[in-house]
């Protein structure tokens, strides 16, 4: 089954790897260079500044075809940004990619203030979508409540949540809940203490209550 699925994704990766373009090649290997740049030396908050200004780019022009596979291949801040490029577009390949990262975990760092925190790639896919949608619910609260939205949030972010269709992001968490029961079941039981202790939008510990 693992020599399997390696296969599958080598062939989609060899037949995605002919379909980008020379433009969205260059454009990638100047965000590389400048991503070993920065975790060879330090991190570098202005650095990486410039790294989302780059890659912006890249995911205005870049196919959804190129996307996927960028999110295989390439750098860890080329693939972490290729796959929620993926998902915000909804594209149901990020499931491929949910399975593909939880039997093959890719961990990889990112700097929150002054730490620098591990991350799993799987995981932060499925967060990202829950952060989606709990950011969704808030919004409804506050947008049933005497019209508070405009307080509270910019004109463009009111039309994203007015447009926004949660059903892909629900289904998405549905598959990855049978994709955690074949490869990773304890991961299942890591949400219900996560959901459990999810209060007032923030993670309890015993001390707070």
């Amino acid at each position: 089954m693992k020599l399997r699925l390696i296969c599958i994704f080598l062939t989609i990766s060899f037949i995605t790897n002919a379909q980008i373009s020379k433009k969205l090649k260059d454009r990638v290997e100047i965000i590389d260079k400048k991503f070993f740049n920065i975790i060879l030396k330090t991190y570098d908050n202005k650095g990486y500044e410039e790294l989302y200004t780059l890659y912006s780019e890249v995911s205005k022009t870049a196919t959804n075809d190129e996307l996927f596979y960028l999110a295989l291949n390439g750098s860890t801040f080329i693939r972490y940004n290729a796959a929620f490029s993926l998902l915000y577009k909804k594209d149901k390949r990020i499931i491929d990619l949910y399975k593909y990262y939880s039997k093959f975990p890719m961990q990889y760092e990112i700097k929150m203030s002054c730490i620098i925190a591990q991350q799993d790639m799987a995981l932060s896919i499925r967060g990202n979508i829950l952060a989606e949608l709990r950011n969704y619910e808030e919004y409804k609260i506050i947008s049933e409540k005497s019209n508070q939205s405009k307080d509270f949030y910019t004109k463009e972010e009111i039309n994203y949540y007015e447009k926004l269709d949660i059903n892909f992001f629900k289904d998405c968490l549905d598959e990855f809940e049978i994709i955690d029961e074949t490869y990773i079941p304890e991961r299942l039981e890591i949400y219900k203490i996560i959901n459990e202790n999810w209060k007032d939008g923030k993670l309890q510990s015993p001390n707070n209550y």
